[in-house]
């Protein structure tokens, strides 16, 4: 009874940093957060080879962390490609090893300074909404400000002085600081900025880097909104600029330059009547819709699998895709999606301008008439999502499949007959199941684009 209730209070007593690199803590990351990844690092480690020892792995980085002697590996280099005339954004990716330790690094920095997780964009939205609505629309204006390559300009003393200011460990700062100075490629040079995008840690440490800029903002009473690199203050007009001069400065003093007022769609002073586009949407005082850009971006989406379909004539395939573009989805407990990110829009019509365009492509494609009505709607998908999501059927929830849910998945993307798949193994079924899932996943975040 004694040892019982001795392993209560152990079990009760909360976490230190040190704790979250226990093996056994690591094991419960590795199944939870990193186990359907498909990504590998330099080492060309796969997750497959890594679980099948996960036991010793997780004990190697415990030893290692806890000695001071852990090292990462240079991340991967991904190219992500943004148009012609604009420099690709660079994605590191790395090892299934630093992944794990990189997600334990995340989980301490979400624990002991949850504002690093951020606030969701439709929060906001939402916020900037009621802002201007009980304002004085005539006399205020918006001042939009958007940082130039915010996470390579990120200045690593700066980032070292935060993390001694909010009082993390020792370890945590030391690991952090090999983290965020890993190079990226096949160089050998120790960069001195930046924060490399793609890691667990990435926003987190953006989001502390900004948090005591962020609290001198509202500190002074200030209208302030920020998502990542893009600021929005609404102020008096006569004091526009000045303010927009003065956060320039501040900014410039850690190390980030914001573009110059007047850049399309970056920096710019407009008169709150005029409205102003933020985070994908179009903000004004009588409607909130979706900007026009990221508008356009869903026909584009929807001619994409439409022109799959003219060449594969895959209908099943088809049908389930398009669907997955028009509803999201749940998985892993998130919201995922175009029509998920956009739920807060208060102009239907353009939704229902997407279904007519709907029609009329499968109409073309020549879709059967038997299965045009199993096509979805962007309507029934808005207001499923806003007003009954926990109990919707219409929008998925992968996280709840059960093996034939899952098994008709793998038969429409695959091509294969259900019945063969089903004669499979259910692990096999599982591992198919995730990897079409997570691929369509990745398309899905495509879809949304850059919010800024």
């Amino acid at each position: 009874m004694q040892a019982n209730f001795l392993d209560l209070l152990e079990f009760l007593k909360p976490l230190g940093e040190e704790d979250y690199f226990k093996a056994s803590n690591l094991e419960d990351i590795f199944r939870t957060k990193i186990a359907k990844s498909q990504a590998t690092g330099k080492d060309g480690v796969r997750i497959d080879r890594f679980l099948a020892n996960l036991e010793e792995e997780a004990k190697l980085i415990e030893r290692k962390v806890k000695a001071g002697t852990y090292a990462f590996t240079n991340y991967k280099e991904r190219l992500i490609l943004r148009g012609s005339e604009r420099v690709p954004r660079q994605i590191s990716i790395p090892t299934v090893r630093d992944r794990l330790t990189l997600r334990a690094l995340c989980q301490i920095l979400h624990t002991f300074e949850p504002k690093t997780i951020g606030s969701p964009p439709h929060a906001l939205v939402s916020g900037v909404v009621k802002s201007i609505r009980a304002g004085d629309q005539s006399q205020n204006s918006f001042v939009r400000i958007d940082v130039k390559n915010f996470f390579p300009s990120i200045s690593h003393s700066i980032l070292k002085r935060e993390l001694l200011h909010f009082k993390f460990s020792k370890q945590t700062i030391e690991l952090l600081a090999k983290a965020f100075s890993t190079a990226t490629g096949d160089t050998d040079a120790i960069p001195l900025r930046g924060v490399p995008q793609g890691l667990s840690i990435s926003g987190a440490l953006s989001a502390l880097y900004m948090l005591r800029f962020d609290n001198r903002r509202l500190s002074e009473g200030r209208i302030y909104f920020r998502y990542v690199d893009d600021i929005l203050l609404v102020c008096k007009s006569s004091q526009a600029d000045d303010l927009l001069k003065s956060i320039s400065r501040t900014l410039a003093s850690r190390g980030l330059i914001a573009h110059a007022k007047g850049v399309a769609g970056k920096t710019e002073i407009s008169p709150v009547a005029h409205g102003v586009d933020f985070l994908g949407y179009r903000i004004c005082v009588d409607k909130v819709s979706i900007r026009a850009s990221s508008f356009r971006r869903m026909y584009k989406n929807v001619l994409k699998v439409i022109t799959d379909f003219r060449y594969r004539r895959d209908v099943k395939r088809m049908i389930f895709r398009l669907n997955l573009k028009i509803t999201g989805c749940i998985v892993d407990g998130k919201r995922r999606g175009w029509m998920m990110f956009f739920s807060h829009t208060e102009d239907v019509n353009q939704l229902a301008q997407l279904d007519q365009f709907l029609t009329n492509q499968v109409k073309r494609v020549g879709l059967p008439a038997e299965n045009a009505h199993l096509i979805k709607r962007f309507v029934k998908s808005y207001h499923e999502i806003r007003y009954n999501l926990a109990q919707s059927t219409y929008i998925p929830n992968f996280d709840n499949f059960d093996i034939d849910q899952k098994a008709d998945v793998v038969s429409a993307m695959s091509g294969k007959d259900l019945s063969a798949v089903l004669a499979m193994d259910i692990l096999a079924i599982e591992s198919e199941f995730s990897r079409y899932i997570s691929r369509e996943i990745s398309d899905l975040e495509k879809d949304v684009g850059n919010p800024s």
